[in-house]
Formats: structure tokens, C-alpha cells, sequence
């Protein structure tokens, strides 16, 4: 009779389980055009707070000039690379000519290797199926999409500003404290291991001369959020454009091999050091997180999955009735009491 009471209630907690996630899950989807950016705005809180500490106990300014200062230092940092990645993007478009050619070529050359093989393509229809591709649509789609985050992006500070500024709440237990610690911990770490991340890849790109290295190495700073499928995307990204561009391969070469040795050392051995194995996520994890957090917030979403589940870890791993889930979500299936 006990046994029979104990299952019972374990599908019964399975199931208000179930409900409750399927219920958050649409009310994540239908609010997200308010809290993607409230979210956005907390993680920024949290990378911010170190810069504000260090002036209030050290530099001993007052909270309010604090906040002031690193809110303006914020907003000038995207002044200035904002500017430099529309620069960088008309650049490209104006090129956008010349990498037509040179995708005209490749087309024929493919074609003609094919025919060796006996392989009948009709050449005719490849290059006007290619030639009739929107690509001032994308562009200006991706100029749009371009406008529209830094519309966000304002909302996002105004938000951040008044979270800063707002009255601190009651003392937190000793438990909220320690959760509290362990997300600043991670989001502060992850945030500047991955500005590193982007930083080296970008002079790199530069370095070795690739268009577009600045934004690539923007898309490797946010991309390096999303644990090792983030940073192969990140990797292999910029290998069209080094195609197109560079007629040897060595260069080539250098583009995927220097910056992929950049996240194999700081992805591989620095972060693990820094976080130890408080924070791992299982890959499986990774994944279904990405499909579900896409689903909800689509490309935002993917981008703030790893860091939204590991928080969900480190809150779960806090209590031992939802220790086990946490567990679960870093592949540990089986939980000993």
C-alpha cells in the first residue's frame, strides 16, 4: 500500500511537473518581446556590478556616479564598434560584385569536374538560379535586423539603469547569497572569456587580412556563449569569405587553424579551470536547450540558452528536491542520496 501511495505521488509530481513547464513555456513564448530584454537586461546587471563594486570599494565614488560611469562606458563601447561593423558590412557589399564572379567561377569549375565524371549539369540554369538570388534582400534584411537590436539594445540599457538604481532588497539567506554568487561567478567569467575569445579572433582576422573580421569576431564573442557547438559554428563561419577571397589555401588554412587553436586553449583548458566542473552542461543538454530556447526566442534564444540553463542548474543543485535535475541536466542520470 505504501509502494502503491509512493508511485502515486511520483507521477503525480512527474505530471504537475510537466504541466507547469508546458505552462511557463507559453508564457515565456508570449511575453518574450518584454522579458528578452528584461533577461538581457539582468545579465548585463550582472556583468556590470564587478565594474560598479570596484569603484565604490576601491575608487570609494558614490553608488549613483558608479552606476552613471558604467552605464556610459557601456553605451560608448557600442558606439564605437557599432559604427565600425556597418562600415566593415558596406565594404563587403560594395564587393559584392567581385564575390559573384568568383562564385561564377567556382560554379564552373564544379561543373566541369563533374562532367569528367559523366555527370550532365545544365549549366544555363545554375548561373541565373544564382544571379536571380536576393542577396541586396538579405543585405538589407540584415541591415534592418541590424537597426532593430539597437533599438533593443537602448531599451535593454534604460532597463539595466533603472535595475541598478533601484532600491537593494532584504537581506538574502544564505542559500540565495551562495545562488547569487555562483551566477555572478559564471555570467562575469563567461562574458569575459568569451570578449577574449572574440577580441584574438577578430585581430587575427584583421591580421591575416579577411573582410568582414570584425564582425566575425563579434559573431565568435556571442557564438562562444553556446558551449562547443558555438564555437565550431564560430570556426568554420568565415570559411566562404576566406574562399572567395584568398586564391590559396593557405591562407585558408591559417583562418580556420589559428583562431580554432584560440578556442581549443581558452574553451578547453582556461574556462575549465576557471569554473572547475560546477557548471557543465552535458552536450545532450546543450542541444535540446538550443531547439527549446529557439523555439521560444529563436535566434536570442539560442544564443542565451547555455547561460539560461546553467543558471537553472546552479538554482537546482541548491535543493535537494530538484538536486536531481540538476544532476540530470550535467548527464549524471543516477542521484544517490
Amino acid at each position: 500500500m505504501i509502494v502503491q501511495d509512493k508511485e502515486k505521488n511520483q507521477i503525480q509530481t512527474i505530471s504537475l511537473l510537466i504541466l507547469s513547464i508546458v505552462a511557463v513555456a507559453f508564457a515565456l513564448y508570449f511575453t518574450r518581446a518584454i522579458m528578452i530584454p528584461f533577461i538581457l537586461a539582468l545579465l548585463l546587471r550582472i556583468v556590470i556590478d564587478p565594474i560598479i563594486e570596484f569603484q565604490v570599494k576601491k575608487l570609494h565614488v558614490h553608488r549613483f556616479i558608479a552606476v552613471v560611469v558604467s552605464i556610459v562606458l557601456i553605451i560608448g563601447l557600442f558606439m564605437i564598434i557599432i559604427p565600425i561593423i556597418i562600415d566593415s558590412l558596406a565594404n563587403f557589399l560594395r564587393s559584392a560584385d567581385d564575390y559573384n564572379y568568383k562564385v561564377l567561377l567556382l560554379i564552373e569549375f564544379l561543373i566541369n569536374k563533374l562532367k569528367e565524371f559523366q555527370i550532365d549539369i545544365d549549366t544555363a540554369t545554375i548561373r541565373e538560379s544564382f544571379l536571380s538570388l536576393p542577396f541586396l534582400d538579405w543585405a538589407s534584411t540584415a541591415l534592418s535586423n541590424g537597426a532593430n537590436f539597437v533599438t533593443k539594445l537602448f531599451l535593454v540599457v534604460i532597463i539595466t539603469l533603472f535595475l541598478l538604481i533601484g532600491p537593494k532588497g532584504k537581506q538574502m539567506s544564505e542559500t540565495w547569497q551562495n545562488i547569487n554568487s555562483q551566477i555572478k561567478t559564471y555570467i562575469f567569467t563567461k562574458f569575459i572569456t568569451s570578449v577574449s575569445t572574440g577580441i584574438l579572433t577578430g585581430i587575427i582576422y584583421w591580421f591575416l587580412g579577411l573582410d568582414l573580421a570584425l564582425i566575425f569576431g563579434t559573431l565568435t564573442f556571442l557564438l562562444n556563449f553556446i558551449p562547443t557547438i558555438g564555437s565550431i559554428i564560430a570556426v568554420l563561419l568565415p570559411l566562404p569569405v576566406a574562399f572567395l577571397q584568398f586564391n590559396d589555401l593557405t591562407s585558408v588554412a591559417l583562418i580556420i587553424a589559428i583562431p580554432g587553436l584560440v578556442h581549443i586553449i581558452i574553451g578547453n583548458f582556461i574556462e575549465p579551470k576557471v569554473f572547475g566542473k560546477a557548471f557543465n552542461l552535458h552536450p545532450v543538454t546543450v542541444i535540446i536547450a538550443l531547439i527549446a530556447w529557439g523555439m521560444l526566442w529563436g535566434i536570442t534564444g539560442m544564443l542565451l540558452a547555455a547561460p539560461l540553463t546553467a543558471i537553472m542548474r546552479i538554482l537546482f543543485i541548491q535543493f535537494e528536491t530538484t538536486k536531481p535535475f540538476a544532476l540530470l541536466l550535467s548527464g549524471k542520470i543516477h542521484y544517490k542520496n
